[in-house]
């Protein structure tokens, strides 16, 4: 099964398996009717003489039906009961939205109906028992059918006498996340972790540090621009998009974390270097006279630091809140938009 949600259909090959009674082909001798048949395959040359269901999907895209390989066959029964198998290829609309949040499964429909026959020329009913038998596998990178359900329809015709016989299919789609964990979740947690780390970068080497910070800022704008284009208007964007948003964010906090870091060195280090040169010159005087407290080079050597915190201990401050945030951002985000 291929989910397209771009052009909002699904492609999946199925088998189809019609019976239907032919009193015509009734043998009243027949020792076991039930069980003894003939298979006639299209490429007899009878088989053009006996009737068929004229059965089609109502929500089939035009030329969306394909045999893969001329496989119809039928087989009649000496009871009067013929069954007829075909393999295809389906290509159905189906209007579903992928990730939807809260976390919700998708129902798609699949109605069969007759095309020439009204309600009062023929019936339609589903097999007693198991109707639908589809396999483990049925699934796509970002859905998997969980459930089916069968049921009966209208024909659609607004008058009772035109109305087709109809048979209607549900595919529970359920939501697989694989696709979009591997596509937007995993890279932008690992742009984040990436940022992180560059944190134990020194602060002085700046060419390192805004290599990271421009790496993550590019990626994050490409994946961003990336999701827009891949998922369509079927796919619910705002969990995807709170998410980069994010990851953008917290590449924006960690460059201006490394501006005010680095800008807090360098202000400390020129204010280390005034204060070398004023208590070289005090050293100086003193050795021609004695210095008075109130001259302004007194005044000067008696100045405090800019800063009350040293850039080594801001940075890792600013290390701890910046994981700290990415961990309390998560436990909200996937508790609010996986979990409602």
């Amino acid at each position: 099964m291929i989910v397209n949600s771009i052009k909002m259909n699904i492609e999946m090959t199925y088998f189809m398996k019609l019976r239907w009674q032919d009193d015509r082909f009734i043998r009243s001798d027949s020792i076991d009717p039930e069980n003894n048949y003939i298979t006639l395959y299209g490429t007899d040359s009878d088989w053009t003489k006996l009737w068929l269901p004229d059965i089609f999907m109502v929500n089939e895209i035009p030329a969306g039906i394909f045999d893969v390989v001329p496989t119809d066959f039928i087989r009649i029964y000496e009871n009067g009961t013929l069954t007829i198998s075909r393999r295809h290829v389906a290509l159905f609309y189906c209007s579903i939205r992928l990730f939807k949040v809260p976390m919700t499964d998708e129902i798609c429909p699949i109605q069969f109906q007759s095309n020439s026959y009204t309600v009062d020329e023929m019936e339609l009913f589903w097999f007693e028992g198991i109707s639908i038998v589809y396999s483990d596998d049925f699934f796509s990178m970002n859905s998997k059918v969980t459930r089916t359900e069968t049921s009966k329809c209208s024909g659609g015709a607004s008058m009772a006498k035109e109305r087709r016989p109809c048979l209607k299919l549900e595919l529970n789609i359920h939501q697989v996340y694989k696709g979009f964990v591997l596509q937007v979740y995993l890279p932008g947690g690992a742009i984040v972790i990436m940022l992180w780390l560059g944190f134990f970068i020194h602060w002085n080497e700046v060419s390192a540090r805004v290599r990271v910070v421009a790496i993550g800022f590019t990626a994050m704008i490409t994946q961003m621009v990336g999701v827009m284009i891949v998922f369509p208007d079927t796919v619910q964007l705002e969990p995807l998009l709170v998410w980069n948003i994010f990851c953008l964010c917290m590449n924006l906090l960690a460059f201006i974390e490394f501006i005010v870091v680095h800008n807090m060195y360098i202000t400390r280090e020129r204010w280390k270097k005034q204060n070398k040169e004023i208590k070289v010159s005090r050293l100086r005087i003193t050795q021609i006279q004695p210095v008075n407290d109130d001259t302004e080079d007194a005044k000067a050597q008696t100045k405090r630091s800019p800063y009350c915190i040293t850039p080594y201990r801001m940075d890792k401050i600013c290390m701890v809140l910046f994981i700290l945030i990415f961990i309390i951002f998560n436990v909200v985000y996937w508790s609010t938009f996986m979990l409602v």
